[in-house]
């Protein structure tokens, strides 16, 4: 939230001495007994040793009062930047520096479609979330001292609604979907290079590796900086599932672990949760009375994201003011004022403009060279939509004993679109593309930029059915895998996506598995924590043909050529590759994109070496006069990364080592931008791996890696293994804010198993009706 933030060291007004002191004073009470009347027989939410809560209750109301008791103990505040984010409220208790959220929240109008979803969700969900509901305010009006950051920013918070957990899915849908982002690239390359010359931009290397189943101006780059800086797009995690042949337990194993940004507190919190007929461990979102991932002692589930193009952009032709053009004739354009109340400023008004296709985007982009007179950029997404019943789909898929019962419940995962894998204590192993990916009037709607909404060949006429698809239940190999790769091949007859990622962590995964049978739990955990760089190995030949005779530093280019790819911390050939590859695509490209190139995110390896190979004349610098050849970009790029390291690492190479450059870092969402505060509120961690290995740490813009892993074993779910980034609290100084953060890196997973009550290190609070 580095744009919303900038103006918080102004709100902190109290001595750091006693923000110390206040904060001890909070940690919540985990021990004891509470009464209270929403409660209808005695609960017991016991903490392990590492704070994870585990909730036993005589039904289901209760057991998610509790939880949602636990969450506001441990992560309120975190719960309450997640609704004031997706409210487009943050401008309240923040300031003017979160406005510019504000105005795209409220364009977007996410809470508006959460409270409409709310209207028809099915009742055992609205059950769930009522109790949820009425367990976090129980929590805020108990009396215990709240999180410090309420003090230190001077507000209380408002009761907790049903409809603050059903954003949360609204806020995950915008990270998960990127196209719009990569739509509005596209046209902002158009603009500055011309359709022909862009297009050679245009490439990527999906087609080479495995599948799962075999008119704008430069508002574009105002746009593209505020997606970047709000919605922060997250787009990678890796999944697969293994029959009981493939396996030495004799059931079937199932390996997740999602890709999210990080944060102090980390996005997920573990819990496990019975009642009769019911028992739930793993993954949990605090604001969310859902086990998002995990298992339910007969089935376990994962998730990664698909990169299915759901989202496009319509470019609307506006007539006659408030009108603007569609294929049978002029249309009104949907208006709605919004009042955003500013702390320490006036209110603003926000006039919001809806098209038939979704809400106006490029009306909160406050300076720009379009003639918003003229045209209007619409945003259409199943996000908005009112029969959104995605989380029904969630409640029921917690509760499928069979891959089959799983299945079905997924009819009514609508959005984001997901790569969702599943397995079964009876051996079966499954997976779908779920989620709702429209179908476009014309074949040659790509989703690759915005389309023309006024002639209608663009629109969208309906679904993919879900028996259409992606999808398959145990294949013959007894192998599913899914690293964002392309999801289905040539002969798929509907369009899902025109790009995907590189393949390489999903080739790195298929190829440790390949044919090989009697795999462990522990092996499934060391490819998890791979760090082989297959980018590197394809890369680095390519690179270190043209280096030259007399390189700068000879002894670190033998190096490479010695280095097979592993990307350990402590090794320096990480770092010197990841650099060299990104001064070579700046030297290569940024002249050309100008101040779109920041926008221009990843590694382009595929683009990198159609230009080398092929494309040369994108190696001559326009800025110079001499033309420069391929060769010489790839030798000046190595000097620059010389040059780097040298100004941030020293004149040593032996001092130049990926631990010093490649650390994960976890802010804390306001205090991680205020100096004196970030080291205090976060933590960091040196890594390895880089941005293609299957235990991903991206140096990118963008750079999700992998804040949770879990191996589900279906032969005995009990002895199932997970880890987390960070810690279970979120409160600042307590024990559990950053004690798992060591075993995360190292790699040290533990059974989530339900302590007994004489343990060591657990806690027991009891939750009572009134006597």
């Amino acid at each position: 939230m580095k744009l919303i933030l900038k103006a918080i060291l102004a709100l902190i007004a109290l001595p750091v001495i006693a923000v110390v002191g206040a904060t001890f004073f909070a940690l919540p009470r985990t021990s004891g007994e509470q009464t209270f009347a929403e409660v209808a027989a005695p609960i017991a939410i016991t903490r392990d040793s590492r704070g994870v809560p585990w909730i036993k209750a005589e039904n289901e109301a209760d057991a998610y009062f509790a939880l949602g008791f636990a969450h506001a103990q441990d992560r309120l505040f975190q719960m309450e930047l997640m609704r004031r984010s997706g409210q487009g409220r943050l401008s309240e208790v923040i300031g003017k520096s979160a406005l510019p959220s504000d105005r795209l929240m409220r364009t977007l109008g996410l809470y508006r479609a959460a409270e409409r979803n709310l209207e028809q969700i099915e009742p055992e969900t609205a059950q769930v979330l009522g109790a949820y509901t009425a367990g976090v305010n129980a929590f805020i009006n108990s009396g215990a001292l709240l999180p410090i950051e309420f003090t230190l920013l001077w507000f209380k918070p408002e009761p907790w609604r049903e409809a603050d957990s059903l954003v949360w899915q609204k806020l995950m849908g915008l990270q998960l979907s990127g196209n719009w982002n990569d739509e509005l690239l596209n046209a902002e390359l158009i603009r500055m290079l011309g359709p022909d010359r862009a297009q050679e931009l245009l490439i990527n290397g999906s087609d080479a590796g495995p599948t799962t189943l075999a008119a704008l101006s430069d508002r574009s780059t105002a746009l593209l900086s505020l997606i970047a800086d709000v919605v922060k797009p997250t787009l990678a995690s890796n999944i697969w599932a293994l029959s009981p042949l493939r396996t030495a337990t004799g059931g079937a194993l199932l390996a997740n672990d999602p890709h999210l940004n990080f944060g102090a507190p980390n996005i997920w919190y573990l819990a496990g949760l019975s009642y009769p007929g019911t028992r739930l461990i793993g993954a949990t979102i605090p604001g969310v009375p859902f086990h998002v991932l995990g298992h339910n002692g007969r089935l376990a589930w994962g998730m990664t994201t698909t990169h299915g193009d759901t989202q496009d952009l319509f470019v609307e032709t506006v007539v006659d003011g408030d009108l603007y053009a569609a294929p049978g004739g002029p249309l009104p354009f949907g208006i709605r004022t919004e009042e955003i109340k500013v702390r320490f400023g006036e209110p603003e008004l926000l006039s919001v403009r809806t098209s038939r296709h979704g809400p106006v985007i490029s009306d909160v982009i406050e300076s720009n060279h379009v003639d918003s007179a003229k045209y209007a950029l619409a945003l259409a997404t199943p996000l908005l939509l009112d029969d959104d019943h995605t989380v029904d789909a969630i409640y029921r898929m917690a509760r499928s004993t069979s891959a089959e019962d799983f299945l079905d419940a997924t009819t009514m995962f609508h959005a984001p679109q997901q790569n969702l894998m599943f397995a079964d204590s009876n051996g079966a192993i499954g997976y779908i593309a779920a989620g709702r990916v429209p179908i476009r009037a014309n074949s040659d709607c790509n989703g690759l930029t915005p389309a023309d909404g006024a002639s209608g060949r663009c629109d969208w006429t309906g679904w993919i059915s879900h028996r259409e698809l992606p999808q398959s239940m145990d294949p013959v190999g007894g192998v599913l895998i899914n690293a964002n790769n392309k999801i289905a091949g040539a002969d798929y007859p509907y369009l899902l996506a025109a790009e995907w990622p590189e393949p390489y962590r999903a080739q790195r995964i298929t190829d440790i598995i390949a044919d090989r049978a009697g795999i462990t739990l522990q092996q499934t955990a060391g490819l998890q924590m791979d760090q082989v760089s297959l980018l590197a190995r394809d890369m680095l030949p390519l690179l270190l043909e043209r280096v030259g005779p007399s390189p700068q530093e000879p002894d670190l280019i033998e190096a490479l050529r010695r280095w097979n790819g592993e990307s350990e911390r402590e090794r320096s050939e990480p770092l010197l590759f990841n650099t060299w590859l990104a001064m070579l695509k700046s030297r290569l490209i940024a002249d050309d994109l100008g101040t779109a190139f920041p926008s221009f995110y990843g590694d382009r390896p595929a683009l990198i070496r159609a230009i080398l190979t092929e494309r040369v004349s994108w190696c001559d610098d326009t800025g110079t006069q001499p033309v420069e050849t391929c060769e010489a970009q790839v030798q000046m790029a190595w000097s620059d990364t010389i040059s780097w390291l040298k100004q941030h690492g020293g004149d040593d190479p032996a001092s130049w080592r990926w631990d010093r450059f490649h650390v994960a870092q976890f802010r804390h969402p306001i205090f991680g931008f205020v100096p004196g505060l970030a080291d205090m509120t976060g933590f960091g961690i040196p890594t390895g791996g880089d941005n293609s290995s299957v235990n991903r740490g991206s140096p990118s813009r963008f750079s999700s890696r992998t804040p949770y892993r879990a191996i589900y074993d279906l032969a005995d779910l009990s002895k199932s293994r997970f880890t987390v980034a960070g810690g279970q609290s979120g409160q600042i100084l307590s024990r559990h804010f950053d004690d798992l953060l060591e075993g995360w890196r190292d790699g040290d997973y533990f059974e989530l198993r339900e302590p007994g009550p004489a343990e060591s290190g657990a806690d027991v609070m009891r939750l009572r009706p009134p006597r």
